[in-house]
């Protein structure tokens, strides 16, 4: 991992006197369903992404996300992720509203509960997001995405004993983002 973060940054370390982007995304989603077996259920999503100019409208650097989304029914379900890894985003179409932007997260670290069982999970996830952010004021964008988020992960601990495993996550969602380039 430190190999991959010297890598991004000896990359972009030329460019970044060119230009920084800072980058803030939320999703905040709820469901319930009234029934004699009643659900519901509610997640959100974050990012933080740092990058730097590579062209005019190529932006490399890293991402910082996470994810909480808990299930209730005849029990509770309930996971949580940190995630980390390189980013890279394309802006294009007039002004540059529109952009494309893919994440591939080196660490997934992951707690998941079913409401007796505690387990820690590791493993990596792809994020994909397609977005219209238009300029609002001096290099300040607010815009909305549509994003895919996969994870795999391989281990797993419980109760301190360690196993391979081959849970996933996968959600699709849209999102609110705020970014500020310089």
């Amino acid at each position: 991992m430190k190999k991959v973060v010297a890598l991004v940054l000896i990359l972009f370390s030329v460019k970044a006197q060119a230009g920084m982007l800072l980058e803030v995304g939320a999703t905040y989603l709820s469901d319930s369903l009234k029934t004699p077996t009643s659900t519901a259920s509610s997640g959100y999503f974050w990012n933080l992404g740092v990058l730097f100019t590579y062209n005019k409208n190529v932006w490399g650097g890293w991402n910082f996300s996470g994810i909480s989304t808990t299930a209730t029914g005849t029990s509770t379900d309930t996971f949580t992720t940190l995630d980390t890894g390189p980013y890279l985003k394309w802006t294009f179409g007039k002004n540059n509203v529109f952009n494309l932007a893919g994440v591939y997260n080196l660490k997934s670290s992951a707690t998941y509960s079913d409401g007796t069982t505690n387990e820690t999970w590791s493993g990596t996830s792809l994020w994909l997001q397609f977005g219209v952010a238009p300029e609002i004021k001096d290099d300040l964008r607010v815009g909305a995405s549509f994003n895919y988020y996969m994870a795999t992960y391989t281990k797993k601990v419980v109760s301190s004993t360690e196993s391979t495993t081959s849970n996933s996550k996968t959600w699709i969602f849209p999102m609110i983002t705020v970014s500020k380039s310089w």
